[in-house]
Formats: C-alpha cells, sequence, structure tokens
C-alpha cells in the first residue's frame, strides 16, 4: 500500500504496480480506479508550497455563524441532564444562520511549519449570564468569536480559482459582503462592505473571523491555540495579487509567471499602467 509522505501514515485500500501507476480500491464495490498524477499547475506552482491540498479543492464546508444563549426562567418543562429529571428553568440557544460554501482559509504553524489550511466558524457565541441571574438582558454577556481548523472531505478534483482566494472577503476572514478594488488619482484602495450587521460585542459583522485589514481584538480567536487568521502583512499580500486579478486573468501569461517565480520580481518590472494597493 501507499504511505503518506509527511508522516508515512499508510493509506490502505492502496496499491502499485511493476509501471509505477497508482490505484485506488473502492472499498464499497472493490472496483479499481487508477489514480491520476498530480496536475501541472500544481507541480509547476512554486509559490503555494504551504497551501494545503484541501485548501483549493474542497468543494464547500458548512457555516453557523452564530448562537445566542439566555436563560427562560418560565420554561415548564426542562429536563435537568445531571439530576436527570423534569423541573422549572432552562438554557435556550437560539441559532443564527446555517450556510455552505467555499471555506475561509487560516494558518497553521506547528513545530517550525508554516500551512494554510481551511477553517469555519467554530463557536461565535453569545452567553447571556444576566438572564440567569436575574439581571437585564444583555448586562452580563459573555461572547466569543473562535474559527476552527476544517478538514471539509468534500474534496473535487478542480481547485477553486485564484478569485476566490484573492479578492473573496470571506475567504481572508472578513465574513460575507462586497469587496471592491478603488483607483483614484493613480491610487489604488480596497474597500469592504459586509452583508451582515456588525455585532456590539466585539463591533465585527456577525460572520466575520477578523476586522477588515486588521487584527482581533481578542486574544483568543482560534478552537486551536498553533491555528490563526492571516496577519495585516499577509492580507495585503494576497490582495495585491488580486488587484492584478482586476485586469489579468488567471491563464494570462503573467499570472502563470507569478505562480512559478513569484509576484515580487514581475512587480519590479511591470508596466506604468499597473496599480497595486499599499506601495507608494
Amino acid at each position: 500500500m501507499l504511505a503518506v509522505k509527511k508522516d508515512g501514515h499508510p493509506l490502505v485500500n492502496t496499491y502499485l504496480d511493476e509501471a509505477g501507476n497508482v490505484f485506488l480500491i473502492g472499498k464499497k464495490d472493490g472496483e479499481i480506479h487508477k489514480i491520476n498524477p498530480q496536475g501541472d499547475t500544481c507541480l509547476k506552482d512554486k509559490v503555494h508550497d504551504n497551501v494545503s491540498c484541501s485548501s483549493c479543492h474542497a468543494a464547500w464546508t458548512s457555516r453557523c455563524i452564530g448562537c445566542h444563549n439566555q436563560y427562560d426562567s418560565a420554561e415548564p418543562r426542562a429536563f435537568d441532564l445531571l439530576d436527570r429529571e423534569y423541573g422549572v428553568g432552562q438554557w435556550k440557544e437560539y441559532v443564527s444562520d446555517f450556510s455552505a460554501g467555499l471555506p475561509t482559509l487560516g494558518v497553521r504553524e506547528k513545530d517550525g511549519k508554516y500551512q494554510i489550511e481551511p477553517a469555519i466558524p467554530g463557536m461565535i457565541m453569545t452567553l447571556d449570564k444576566g438572564s440567569y441571574s436575574e439581571k437585564e438582558i444583555g448586562e452580563e454577556v459573555s461572547f466569543h468569536r473562535l474559527y476552527a481548523p476544517n478538514a471539509p472531505h468534500t474534496t473535487r478534483s478542480k481547485s477553486r480559482n485564484c478569485k476566490s482566494c484573492h479578492k473573496n472577503p470571506e475567504a481572508l476572514g472578513f465574513g460575507k459582503g462586497e469587496l471592491t478594488f478603488e483607483v483614484k488619482n493613480g491610487t489604488g484602495t480596497w474597500r469592504f462592505s459586509p452583508a451582515y450587521e456588525i455585532n456590539p460585542n466585539d463591533l465585527l459583522p456577525q460572520d466575520a473571523w477578523i476586522p477588515f485589514l486588521g487584527v482581533p481584538k481578542s486574544e483568543q480567536y482560534s478552537t486551536r491555540s498553533d491555528f490563526r487568521p492571516f496577519s495585516i502583512q499577509e492580507q495585503q499580500n494576497i490582495l495585491t495579487v488580486g488587484a492584478c486579478l482586476e485586469c489579468h486573468t488567471s491563464e494570462s501569461e503573467v499570472m502563470r509567471q507569478s505562480l512559478e517565480i513569484g509576484l515580487e520580481k514581475l512587480i519590479q518590472a511591470m508596466d506604468k499602467n499597473c496599480i497595486l494597493p499599499f506601495r507608494n
């Protein structure tokens, strides 16, 4: 059977023939499926080595942008899980929107390694403690905005396109909304208009992970200590490529070159008509 290069983990139901072809044996029907080699785009791409396969090849993942927990002292038939009996009064969870789409992206830093992985809202939660202690609703609130690393298990051969990362506010952690690149007097500026209302607890859009071109104010922003959102510099780097994609298509020669030699070398020789953000 085959083994994963990273950690030697065995992949069951796989084998290699004498000609070097790789196959997968279907668990349900035993059918043999040939595993195609990595595509030319991935092989030639030298600038996305730290991007996990699932970041590009996950077709979709689920999202839940928030839940509000409040105590209802008048609930007549509440079940106490500890005493295993019914009583009066219980906590109720009011869930916000459920949706599905391309995952947000975050950074895993562990053992000196840096890798970009899919992320989803892990806990955007409001706990109204005041409702239990008979205070005014909203008077005493515990609020958490935590995203989590995610393995979507919706892998497909076709990858997400360049714009779906470099010009997508959800991918960067800003949440749903309209991300536009404005050019005025020879200067390019990114603008973001969120789709959801601002949450009064941290002044971010309800579904966001981080502020637009900012960093979280809270010291805790992830369900894992080794997983974080993009820094301001990383956001700017991603959006610089997004600015290029305003005029150049993903399949254009200049964008293909950027995958092999990096964007910086191309910027040094760019046309005078090109306008990029975050630069003098």
